[in-house]
């Protein structure tokens, strides 16, 4: 009997130590799940916006815009839409390219769950605000950008969600297994995506009847767990550099101190041996480049809208297969390529950015959606480039300079703000 209470004993510690190393996964998980349930959604809704209340048109056509019937309203409405998102991402990422300058050096030096809280605050607001935005039928699509997109931004949003939650696993992981704990948190909210999405589409289409509100009620309450679960699991300090918040004599000047700007310009100009500088040039740069293609989906929605005459179903169905696949990927390619072939982080590097090229030459090409779903099955190679590049990035420099993930999402709105 003490055998099988000992044996029971060393299970469960085995279970709590493998519990242990599960941290800022589950507030990616929550968040993207939130986002990719009305990725489709929130696409359509804009549309659906700029159709019935930009140019007054009715619900039968502003419900019906792939039909063949209407397609001269549809490149009409398309046009609104496309300058709606335009701004649109001018306010969403022109003030956290500001923040990420003192963000990434604070947060080396305060930990990472504040600057995270914050930003997930910040896209809660903007989920809520989206509910408000539905109830309000004759507000204008551009009034989503004076309530919900320029306020939400004002919190750091997406860049403080990443930027803080790489550094965060960074801190807490060896450099030996820091690829793989990447790319599993990578795969665990990837995995939302062709859940979220197909959960989004069924809900939308079967359950609610196409109700725009209660989609977006559904995303705020996972933008709540997500904050829940982030105040409750994660430490207030990470690692043993970072001082507690409480030992500022201001809160706002601690934050806004322009010595973290040059901290951050020290931290990615300062001289590193064996040419490191130079290859952590090399990673952001790629990984700027590579965020052309990551910020396509409002116009690939009207894309297939208009070319294929998809309904908001039917690219639900491609995104759920295209996103299934790239789970696949990184959850067997992956670890097969960097752990059982040992291929070096620049070859899988490389293979990604090639799949992701000639994905892109496909969907330009298509004029049937036989080839547009090729296109989806090379893309799905592409996400095993941000995983790869963010650990090269982490083995570069040391645990106190995690202000390097701000550089890279300063690199990635700046980039963003030219689509």
């Amino acid at each position: 009997m003490d055998g099988e209470e000992r044996s029971d004993v060393s299970v469960r510690n085995k279970f709590l130590k493998y519990l242990s190393y599960i941290t800022v996964e589950p507030t990616l998980v929550l968040y993207m799940m939130a986002f990719m349930t009305t990725s489709v959604v929130e696409q359509s809704f804009y549309v659906y916006k700029s159709c019935s209340v930009n140019h007054r048109y009715n619900d039968t056509i502003c419900h019906n815009m792939n039909d063949k019937r209407y397609e001269n309203i549809t490149k009409e409405v398309q046009k609104t839409t496309s300058v709606f998102h335009l701004w649109n991402n001018i306010a969403s990422h022109g003030v956290p390219v500001i923040l990420a300058l003192f963000m990434g050096s604070w947060s080396d030096r305060r930990g990472r769950k504040l600057p995270l809280l914050i930003g997930l605050t910040g896209k809660l607001y903007f989920s809520a605000m989206i509910v408000v935005n539905t109830l309000k039928t004759d507000w204008p699509v551009e009034y989503i950008i004076y309530t919900a997109s320029a306020p939400s931004a004002m919190t750091g949003a997406d860049v403080a969600i990443f930027a803080a939650a790489y550094a965060y696993l960074c801190d807490v992981s060896s450099p030996r297994h820091r690829t793989t704990r990447v790319t599993i948190m990578e795969v665990c909210y990837l995995a939302t995506m062709p859940t979220g999405v197909a959960l989004g589409s069924f809900l939308f289409n079967k359950v609610l009847n196409k109700s725009y509100t209660i989609m977006f009620v559904i995303n705020t309450i996972l933008m709540a767990l997500s904050v829940i679960y982030t105040l409750i699991r994660l430490d207030w300090q990470s690692n043993e550099h970072q001082r507690p918040l409480s030992e500022a004599k201001n809160i706002f000047l601690d934050f806004f101190d322009y010595n973290h700007v040059v901290a951050t310009v020290k931290t990615i100009t300062k001289k590193r041996r064996n040419n490191r500088r130079t290859y952590l040039y090399c990673l952001i740069i790629m990984m700027s480049i590579y965020v052309f293609q990551r910020d396509e989906r409002e116009v690939m929605y009207m894309y297939c809208q208009l070319v294929f005459n998809w309904t908001l179903g039917q690219f639900s169905n491609f995104r759920t297969f295209q996103s299934a696949l790239q789970d696949a990927v990184l959850l067997i390619a992956m670890p097969l390529m960097s752990g059982l072939l040992g291929w070096r982080d620049t070859a899988i590097a490389m293979l990604g950015a090639a799949a992701h090229a000639t994905a892109r030459i496909f969907y330009s090409a298509a004029n049937v959606a036989y080839v547009f779903y090729i296109g989806g099955v090379f893309a799905s190679f592409g996400p095993i480039v941000a995983p790869v590049i963010r650990s090269m990035v982490s083995k570069i420099v040391s645990n106190s300079e995690k202000v390097v993930y701000s550089l890279r999402e300063i690199f990635f709105r700046t980039t963003q703000l030219g689509h």
